[in-house]
């Protein structure tokens, strides 16, 4: 009798570790790489990628996009995915840029970015292709 529960006790243990396997390793629904659209800058529609990564509430990572020196980076200083909105804050040389938005069916999300005076809205897709501009 012993034997047998010591052999329970074992089995519960280790699935009870695949299960804390399983649950870190399930990203969260913003998290990936994302081909994005921003409209409404002063060059017109501007190509660009998210690639977020998710915690819980916890939203971080970068966009990329195309420059006029190149490929230009920013991190996300803020971040957030909570009630199902998404919140996110980067600075670049003419300040901040707040992001915010929603999930748009399971692979997509769209809003609206602001910086200083100049708006727009966005778009992305996940994993596809660079968005084309509209």
């Amino acid at each position: 009798m012993r034997v047998r529960s010591e052999v329970l006790l074992m089995t519960c243990v280790f699935a009870l570790g695949l299960a804390g396997l399983a649950s870190a390793q399930k990203k969260g629904p913003v998290a990936g790489t994302w081909s994005c659209v921003a409209h409404g800058t002063d060059n017109g529609d501007l190509n660009y990628t998210f690639n977020l990564e998710q915690t819980g509430d916890q939203v971080t990572g970068n966009f990329t996009a195309a420059g006029d020196n190149g490929t230009e980076s920013h991190d996300v200083k803020t971040g957030s995915f909570k009630d199902g909105k998404l919140q996110l804050h980067f600075e670049d040389e003419e300040g901040t840029i707040d992001v915010t938005g929603a999930l748009d069916g399971k692979d997509a999300m769209k809003g609206n970015w602001s910086q200083g005076q100049a708006g727009g809205t966005w778009e992305c897709k996940l994993g596809a292709a660079a968005a084309s501009a509209k």
